[in-house]
């Protein structure tokens, strides 16, 4: 589905906790309205709006550019010739990556920190509101709260109450990229995320996505644009994947009656890393 019902209209949906993941209007409102329109002259070849005009133009607002935009979509879709070897029902194709597997006796401990975590935290834990999950809560490695300001000080509280917990996910990360594991400037511990197609833009480079519970292997992957027509199903199911936040992401679908819980690294300081590719093949030994 391509969502046709609210054309014209600047976005849909005030976060992308609100979106539904599986339209594509969801999908592309992460980009902003310049990188809309250039994917509709450079990447589509429309260079003019039915009355002449230029998509560049600064009076055609966004609502006008996404309404093209998904009808183009949706025109490329229909034709026959198109052959997709996997369609995510957008008209993309999708691609399947998967991270590298955690030694079993880590993940065993992970699982079992965050299922003790968030059965003694009070429900609805969200520090992350704009983002659909049960319980988010973010952890800020020491090189960060250096500083002597009050929200250090609450920072530093924090990480000193979750010690173990940050220890076991460095251990973690330690495990499949130890460079990367001297770099990442903060963890986000999720319970149940959803969907929620967002772009991290405060992140200097790529993260990496580990998830453990008892959600279906081949579900609850996240889900990357690759480019205008290929998306990413990537696995991090008792696995850790890098992907770059810079580009829409999200979390596919795995059920309501399991439980998916994660940890995401990622770094918001230091020198920033060209963007892309949108997924990485993680480092070996």
């Amino acid at each position: 589905p391509t969502d046709l019902s609210m054309v014209n209209e600047d976005r849909v949906g005030a976060s992308p906790a609100v979106r539904d993941a599986k339209l594509l209007r969801s999908q592309l409102e992460p980009w902003s309205t310049m990188a809309l329109r250039r994917r509709l002259v450079a990447d589509f070849g429309e260079e003019l709006t039915g009355d002449g005009r230029s998509w560049a133009d600064a009076d055609v607002l966004r609502g006008h550019v996404m309404d093209r935009l998904l009808s183009v979509y949706q025109e490329e879709a229909n034709k026959k010739d198109i052959q997709i070897c996997a369609d995510d029902n957008n008209g993309r194709a999708v691609v399947h990556a998967s991270g590298v597997l955690v030694e079993e006796s880590i993940r065993d401990r992970v699982l079992h920190e965050l299922k003790k975590l968030w059965a003694t935290s009070p429900t609805g834990s969200r520090e992350r509101p704009s983002i659909c999950a049960e319980n988010y809560m973010i952890l800020c490695s020491p090189s960060m709260l250096e500083s002597k300001s009050q929200k250090a000080a609450k920072a530093a509280m924090k990480l000193k109450n979750y010690q173990a917990l940050w220890d076991l996910a460095f251990e973690a990360m330690n495990s499949v990229d130890p460079v990367f594991a001297s770099q990442y400037t903060a963890v986000a511990v999720t319970h149940n995320f959803v969907g929620s197609p967002h772009i991290d833009k405060q992140n200097t480079g790529p993260f990496y996505g580990f998830a453990v519970g008892d959600f279906e292997e081949g579900t609850g992957n996240i889900m990357v644009e690759c480019s205008c027509r290929v998306v990413a199903a990537v696995n991090t199911k008792n696995r850790m994947a890098k992907v770059d936040g810079r580009f829409p992401h999200w979390v596919g679908g795995y059920g309501s009656e399991v439980d998916r819980y994660s940890l995401i690294y990622y770094r918001t300081e230091g020198e920033v890393d060209p963007i892309g590719p949108a997924v990485f093949e993680v480092p070996c030994g």
